[in-house]
């Protein structure tokens, strides 16, 4: 199996999702996205771009091996996984709010 076709097992594996989930979340057919597993072929740039955006991550977190290096607990995965799908406006403002609740301790 082609290291993206791990990659993107280990990341629905990471949300509980089911490839049927990320089809649908992708907007495509669950064959689709079966067809890929089966033949064990490497999606095309423009599939990995629609997996990425369903998965709300970008195609550098994608290829990252840092993601993997880290021995991070759920939680934190989780709080990663929504702030990466946020816009750059937005994650100033989570950072900022994080800041906040650092200073009422």
């Amino acid at each position: 199996m082609t290291y993206e076709l791990e990659r993107i097992k280990q990341l629905c594996q990471e949300r509980n999702w089911s490839i049927y989930r990320l089809s649908k979340e992708m907007d495509t057919q669950p064959a689709d996205l079966y067809n890929l597993f089966r033949r064990t072929t490497t999606p095309t740039v423009s599939t990995l771009r629609r997996i990425c955006k369903a998965l709300g991550i970008t195609m550098a977190y994608f290829y990252s091996a840092e993601s993997d290096s880290y021995n991070l607990e759920d939680q934190q995965k989780r709080i990663l996984y929504l702030f990466d799908a946020l816009s750059e406006k937005d994650k100033a403002k989570a950072e900022a709010y994080m800041l906040g609740l650092m200073d009422k301790e």
